[in-house]
């Protein structure tokens, strides 16, 4: 079976979703790894830039693919990869389907 365009699209629509949920779980006081900022200010927008380009039909070439926010988890933001949340699990995902499956 191979990941398509429509795939991938539906992967990061759950992601968004994921984001308003831990955007609100946040909101009323609960614990999640990323912080607020992180979703509105890094997550959100390059999930809802990945959806533009494939909108436009401007995925760029496989060699050029990353997804940045996956970057930051282990690298900028320090999670702790041991707990693995949903966000982090589904982000990971993604990046891996993004760069070698699409």
């Amino acid at each position: 079976m191979s990941y398509s365009i429509c795939d991938f699209e539906k992967d990061i629509k759950e992601i968004l979703s994921i984001c308003q949920e831990d955007l609100h779980a946040i909101s009323i006081g609960e614990k999640r790894q990323a912080t607020k900022e992180q979703i509105e200010g890094t997550i959100i927008p390059e999930m809802n830039k990945l959806l533009e380009l494939i909108k436009k039909d401007e995925i760029p070439l496989k060699n050029q693919r990353w997804i940045l926010s996956t970057a930051y988890i282990t690298r900028g933001w320090n999670w702790d990869i041991r707990i693995c949340g949903l966000l982090a699990k589904r982000l990971a995902e993604l990046d891996e389907k993004y760069r070698y499956e699409l």
